[in-house]
């Protein structure tokens, strides 16, 4: 299924990029996938095989008819293909190569209290420096079991300064050389 919704993102993104069409693109597919995920009785009537093409088919055109033509297209291809379900993995690999072309990646960053904006500006600087992104787009959320320190989180890498991870590793090292 990651392979196809993989294929399908790729074309979208091809098209609305060759369009000069991104950021609308974008715009309205975080708005399709918000409203299917609000609405899961769509998918439900999408995923059902009984009901004709024609009905699925008129579903998207009338739910969707304010998004960009390349990403109604898609989805009405998604709707006769059966493979309505793959609208969030298609999200997720068209948000990929949104953030790769502008050289931008979502951030979380964990810590014991919510951080200031200056605080989050400054650890941005120094992750922007580290990855070489021009942009992070960071959201802080709080995790009280961090003790202290922070946890960051860029794509599939994770930084973890947290009081619990060096209170861990101190306690692995003191074993170590206990043992030895």
């Amino acid at each position: 299924m990651a392979n196809s919704a993989q294929k399908y993102s790729q074309a979208l993104f091809s098209t609305v990029k060759d369009a000069g069409r991104l950021d609308e693109a974008k715009a309205d597919f975080d708005e399709v996938v918000k409203a299917v995920r609000n609405t899961p009785e769509f998918l439900t009537f999408m995923n059902n095989p009984k009901v004709p093409r024609d009905s699925r088919r008129e579903a998207v055109a009338k739910t969707f008819d304010s998004v960009s033509e390349p990403l109604r297209n898609m989805l009405l291809i998604l709707s006769d293909r059966n493979r309505f379900s793959e609208v969030e993995a298609i999200h997720d690999h068209f948000i990929q190569n949104y953030n790769a072309h502008y050289k931008q990646e979502n951030v979380v960053i964990e810590s014991v209290y919510p951080l200031s904006e200056e605080e989050i500006e400054g650890i941005g600087k120094v992750f922007i420096k580290k990855t070489g992104l021009s942009k992070l787009l960071i959201e802080n959320k709080v995790n009280e079991e961090l003790i202290g320190g922070i946890r960051v989180f860029i794509g599939t890498k994770v930084y973890d300064g947290s009081l619990n991870t060096q209170l861990s590793d101190l306690k692995n090292r003191f074993r170590e050389s206990t043992n030895s």
